[in-house]
């Protein structure tokens, strides 16, 4: 008589014929584990792949946004060190919001800019269509420090088809906005 499998209690791995030995039953448990760890990784890289618990440097405390007074009640707000100085800026942290941008604005009231937030570094260009007041624009690496900056002209009645398109030197993550001669300078979290 041959001897009979060794059951799970009397210590080691059962013996004989099971679903572990069964090649189909081993391809769909490693199937499942691939796709576990495509589902953890899809969820790391979502969160901001930095381990800071939020979509890149935004969520993390760079600037937390909160909703804008009015009539900027469509943009967040942060408070902002620009150059050592703490200041209320608008957040363009959407696609929606970063196209916008100061389009038809003639006066910021009690904002000093705009900061436009990317996800990741980028080098999308600027213009300034329907803008009606010179910007300086300053474009800032992930940690704040400073890549480029230049002045823009207004061209209030054109469209970013007929506009200059203003562009920055290196890749950054932030643009700060600012009325012509008021920016400059690195930018953090206020203290």
């Amino acid at each position: 008589m041959p001897p009979s499998p060794r059951s799970p209690r009397e210590g080691g791995p059962p013996r004989g014929p099971g679903p572990w030995r069964d090649p189909r039953f081993v391809a769909a448990g490693a199937v499942a584990l691939v796709s576990l760890a495509g589902i953890l990784v899809g969820a790391w890289l979502w969160a901001g792949g930095s381990g800071t618990g939020g979509r890149g440097d935004v969520a993390s405390g760079f600037v937390t946004p909160v909703p804008a007074a009015a009539p900027f009640d469509r943009f967040g707000e942060a408070r902002l060190s620009v150059d050592g100085r703490c200041v209320r800026v608008l957040v363009a942290d959407t696609e929606d919001r970063r196209t916008r941008g100061l389009q038809d604005v003639r006066d910021l009231g009690p904002y000093a800019g705009m900061l436009f937030v990317f996800p990741d570094d980028t080098q999308r260009r600027f213009t300034m269509a329907n803008t009606p007041t010179p910007l300086d624009i300053g474009w800032y690496a992930a940690d704040g420090a400073p890549v480029d900056r230049t002045t823009m002209a207004p061209c209030p009645d054109g469209t970013s088809a007929a506009c200059p398109l203003y562009e920055s030197r290196g890749p950054y993550r932030y643009a700060l906005e600012t009325p012509a001669g008021t920016g400059g300078g690195a930018i953090a979290p206020c203290a």
